[in-house]
């Protein structure tokens, strides 16, 4: 059996860099740039009026005068008009190009603008290029904006599309197989026997990994037969390049997953990890390179393993950077804990926060593993290291989300 870190370290190795695709960048949300975007101009591209105002020549302030007439208005989108007398002035629009001969902007709040003629308030002061975001100031032309690996989301998306990046280079999200077993299984819709119960894991599944952004799934369920699973998951390791399988990995009878994936050439990397929960974890890598993933059946175990190790490999595939172990978001231990077996501990908790902001996890009570509604009352959960029993309150530990799939991926590269 191998620790937590031992099993991470194995799952991202030589993890194979996915194909990139050119997507429009109006249908990007959250996908892994695999190109670098350059500025194809200086930004600001142009002296910026950064407030709404009025802009004069310093020259006619520092004279003495108070009161400007006004000369024109220059609008955002017009051509640069010119300032013929220093002693006028432009009525300026926020987001307007400088008018040529001034150089500072007073904002509207200074002025009392009547009959065309702008009045400065008696405390009004003002200095060279005040108000204006000046050309160049930002980036310069051919400077990279954004380097491939960076997570897409709206200001990045705003980025590339001020530079004209109509088509943006991405990583192409992969195909996975979401795998159920167990004859105990039945469809949602329908009417369990007293000895069945509804699928559920394969569910929690594929919504954590919509919420990533991962959408070309398939859900696939097999009974608790040797010939049954190897035969179906032989057909979907030829369709998926990421393989996860819920149940049918521990150590009974009728837990026929690992023998059917070695029939089928897929390679163990380990069996059994040194948790809780999650403790009969398997991970193994196909004939073709697929990664396949025996999550056990039991939910809470399901959903924490998938969040602690699949939502990583399959972000580092698409090219997306992993936190550091250091930079790894944390929380406060509202409370003590105690934990006395000798295993890390992935413990469900509610998330808050303290006086300060910092984000706090309260232990949730839990019936086990098997307590899916407990689950459901937690925000996510916090990694208790192996080498302690008992843990303080105000220490601070590794925190997942159910909310956040991105936490513990580097969103700017």
């Amino acid at each position: 059996m191998i620790s937590v870190a031992e099993a991470e370290a194995l799952i991202l190795e030589d993890v194979p860099l996915g194909p990139a695709v050119a997507l429009p960048i109006d249908s990007i949300t959250g996908e892994v740039l695999r190109e670098s975007i350059r500025a194809d101009r200086p930004f600001p591209p142009f002296d910026r009026v950064a407030m709404d105002g009025i802009a004069i020549s310093l020259e006619g302030w520092r004279s003495g005068t108070k009161e400007f007439p006004v000369a024109g208005i220059q609008r955002a989108g017009e051509a640069r008009k010119s300032l013929a007398d220093v002693d006028t002035c432009f009525e300026v629009m926020t987001g307007a190009m400088l008018p040529e001969g001034c150089d500072c902007v007073i904002p509207v709040e200074m002025i009392t603008l009547e009959n065309d003629l702008a009045r400065l308030s008696e405390d009004c002061n003002t200095d060279s290029m005040k108000n204006v975001h000046q050309f160049g100031s930002d980036r310069k032309e051919g400077d990279v904006l954004l380097d491939s690996g960076t997570l897409l989301f709206g200001p990045q998306c705003a980025v590339a599309a001020t530079v004209g990046a109509a088509m943006v280079t991405v990583s192409k999200r992969p195909r996975i197989a979401i795998v159920s077993t167990g004859d105990e299984l039945v469809p949602v819709d329908a009417t369990p026997e007293p000895f069945q119960i509804r699928r559920s894991n394969s569910h929690a599944v594929k919504s954590l990994l919509a919420g990533a952004g991962f959408h070309d799934t398939e859900l696939c369920h097999l009974h608790d037969d040797l010939e049954t699973i190897e035969t179906g998951l032989g057909k979907l390791l030829k369709t998926a390049s990421t393989v996860i399988v819920s149940g049918g990995v521990s150590a009974g009878r009728y837990d026929y997953v690992p023998a059917a994936l070695a029939k089928l050439g897929v390679q163990q990397v380990f069996h059994k990890v040194s948790q809780r929960p999650g403790k009969p974890l398997w991970f193994g890598i196909g004939p073709e390179g697929q990664r396949v993933y025996g999550l056990p059946g039991n939910p809470v175990s399901g959903v924490v393993c998938c969040h602690r190790y699949v939502l990583p490999a399959l972000w580092k595939a698409l090219g997306a950077g992993l936190c550091p172990l250091d930079q790894r978001p944390r929380a406060v231990l509202s409370e003590p804990l105690k934990f006395k077996p000798p295993l890390t501990l992935f413990k469900p908790v509610s998330v808050g926060g303290d006086a300060s902001g910092a984000r706090t996890a309260t232990p949730v009570k839990m019936g086990g593993s098997g307590d899916l509604a407990g689950l459901s009352d937690s925000d996510g959960f916090i990694e208790l290291a192996a080498e302690k029993e008992v843990f303080d309150a105000g220490t601070r530990h590794p925190l997942w989300l159910w909310s956040d799939p991105t936490m513990q991926v580097q969103t700017r590269r």
